[in-house]
């Protein structure tokens, strides 16, 4: 008896390329948005997000595109779900491990200068990387922080 083939389940190589690389992109759009509208209906937000500022925001372009758009996202990557999340994994406790990632990535961006706001946005975005690593490992959660980072440098340069 001849049974029809059903799809599987599983992503094609497309998809584990495609997927991670648009949720970068969304995720971007909608931090950017919630951001902006926070701005607008409360502008003393803004110093508690920028804080001091990071050192590469008065770099070159250069200078952001390998800092930003190449180094940042693979060593954050590297050390907080490659490391720090994936540790827990391998002992059977990932949503604590996504909470302590994403806090540590969240404090991360407060050390490198941007305000307790900022801490906690980028806490909310290293949740959503953790989901994509857990998802689609660590290519994966890296093509989402590329794209998420590429698309920044972009606004960043068409605002300039």
């Amino acid at each position: 008896m001849n049974f029809p083939k059903v799809k599987s389940f599983l992503p094609s190589k497309k998809g584990k390329v495609l997927c991670p690389v648009l949720f970068g992109l969304f995720l971007y759009l909608i931090n950017y948005s919630i951001l902006k509208s926070v701005f607008y209906l409360y502008p003393a937000a803004i110093p508690l997000t920028m804080g001091t500022g990071s050192w590469w925001l008065s770099q070159s372009i250069f200078v952001k595109f390998l800092y930003v758009g190449l180094a940042a996202p693979f060593i954050e990557e590297l050390i907080f779900r490659k490391g720090i999340l994936n540790w827990f994994i391998s002992n059977k406790q990932f949503v604590l491990g996504l909470f302590v990632s994403s806090v540590l990535f969240g404090f991360w961006h407060m050390l490198s200068g941007w305000g307790i706001l900022k801490a906690v946005d980028m806490c909310l975005v290293g949740i959503v990387f953790g989901l994509i690593y857990k998802k689609y490992q660590f290519k994966g959660s890296l093509l989402a922080h590329y794209s998420n980072n590429f698309l920044s440098l972009a606004f960043m340069m068409l605002l300039v």
